[in-house]
């Protein structure tokens, strides 16, 4: 089975469950960076009320949306454009306003400014961490030598969830503009940040400025795509000149407009959220070789080195639990092992860290660590090799081998393997062994991992 989901783009929890047939109301998807407590009432009530107006397009220019978005982060609606998400707003803003390169990044950051960058082909030039924080002042240093282009930056910043020194983005918006450079502040967390100063109101007295700000993060809706953008009158007339027409939904406009007017909704969530990201980070620094990396906003970071353990790995075999996490082994200026979760309920955390107990500990049972099991506790055969105590291919996610998911005692679900004995016959043990001979289970490929189970499976399959 072709598992090539398992160490892809965070917020890919329904590919997973359609791949492996997993219940969607199951999945614990901590790469998904939202509000646990989202949507509000209010929002899924706006929705059900505007249901009937889907057969009717929506209304052009947004005004609604913009008067609501421009009452809760305080400018004029002239000065708010609206998109279908930051991430469609990064791509069009690109398109729009900047005219040539280069497209300065300070890393490490959000994966998208890159992809976007690229494709409307322009050069990118990136500016190097220092550790994981980015460098403000060869930022600045680039930035004066560069005239025209742009420059993207993330505040909180993602995947480090550290907000940038507010004083710094400020005097960087007057360079900027001297210098031609047009400015793309992403401020998707910073209604999830705890001390977040948003630079909305600041960016209307530049034309080179957008701030964008997301609405399905803080009130917990990803899957209505609705963001917006602020920025001066002059640029957004330019925009709303040649934009793409209907890019918001009657129903996204309904949602956005609901979930802006309940701003107690969005206070309480922030209350129970930062009470809890204190006990999750706790619980993660408790569990042997893991270490939560600080952070401003409802998301962390998490350093692996210690348990020895590669983020694709990891993220793998979290999959046995039907908990999906954003490995950051492919974000550049992430140098070491290391993964991203965000911070969901109260019991949902206390799975994670149950989940990470259990994988952590396990690997001790798993070749070439494991002894040879005599008890025979797993399988009713009396005939098992036993030699592999515990499948180094767990969880393959292959339900033809007899394996499948289970609810557990203590909620939740789990691979369960107990109808697999293939994995125990003498003759599969020894190529089994032979295929791993100097692997280390917990640093490999869960891909090459897996490869090897095929190569088995194909000289020794099932009917054999």
């Amino acid at each position: 089975m072709g598992l090539g989901f398992v160490a892809s783009h965070g917020g890919d929890a329904l590919e997973f469950c359609a791949k492996v047939g997993f219940p969607v109301d199951s999945i614990l998807d901590f790469s998904l960076n939202v509000n646990p407590y989202g949507p509000p009432d209010s929002v899924v009530a706006s929705i059900l009320s505007c249901i009937k107006l889907i057969k009717f397009y929506p209304e052009r220019f947004y005004l609604k949306l913009r008067e609501a978005i421009s009452e809760y982060v305080g400018v004029s609606p002239e000065e708010v454009v609206v998109g279908c998400g930051v991430t469609e707003l990064i791509h069009s803003i690109l398109v729009r306003f900047v005219k040539n390169g280069p497209v300065i990044i300070p890393l490490p950051t959000f994966t998208e400014y890159e992809a976007a960058a690229k494709g409307v082909g322009f050069n990118v030039e990136f500016v190097d961490p220092v550790g994981l924080d980015v460098d403000l002042e060869k930022t600045a240093s680039l930035l004066r030598r560069t005239s025209g282009g742009c420059i993207i930056l993330c505040n909180p910043n993602n995947p480090t969830g550290w907000l940038l020194d507010y004083r710094f983005l400020s005097e960087l918006f007057a360079l900027a503009e001297g210098k031609g450079v047009t400015v793309l502040l992403d401020e998707a967390y910073i209604d999830l940040s705890e001390g977040g100063r948003s630079l909305a109101q600041d960016a209307v007295r530049y034309e080179n400025v957008f701030v964008l700000r997301s609405l399905t993060k803080p009130f917990g809706f990803p899957g209505l795509r609705v963001g917006y953008a602020v920025c001066s009158r002059r640029s957004a007339r330019e925009f709303e000149s040649t934009a793409i027409s209907w890019r918001v939904g009657v129903l996204e406009e309904a949602a956005a407009i609901a979930a802006l007017r309940d701003t107690l909704f969005l206070e309480d969530s922030k209350a129970k959220i930062f009470s809890e990201k204190r006990r999750l980070v706790e619980g993660i620094n408790s569990i042997s070789g893991l270490r939560a990396i600080r952070s401003d906003t409802n998301f962390l970071m998490v350093d692996l080195s210690r348990s020895h353990f590669s983020p694709k790995n990891l993220r793998w075999r979290l999959l046995s639990y039907g908990v999906v996490v954003r490995e950051l082994s492919s974000v550049r200026g992430v140098n070491g092992p290391y993964i991203r979760v965000c911070v969901r309920k109260p019991d949902e955390n206390r799975f994670l860290l149950e989940a990470l107990r259990n994988i952590i500990n396990s690997m001790e049972k798993v070749y070439p660590n494991n002894p040879s099991c005599d008890r025979r506790e797993c399988h009713t055969s009396s005939s098992i090799d036993c030699r592999l105590c515990f499948c180094p291919f767990y969880p393959c996610l292959d339900t033809a081998t007899g394996g499948s998911f289970v609810k557990r005692e203590g909620g939740g679900l789990v691979w369960n393997c107990s109808r697999c004995e293939w994995v125990h016959r003498s003759e599969v043990a020894d190529l089994v062994l032979e295929q791993l001979n100097g692997v280390d289970m917990r640093s490999s490929d869960p891909e090459d991992l897996l490869s090897a189970r095929k190569r088995v499976l194909g000289v020794l399959p099932l009917d054999v």
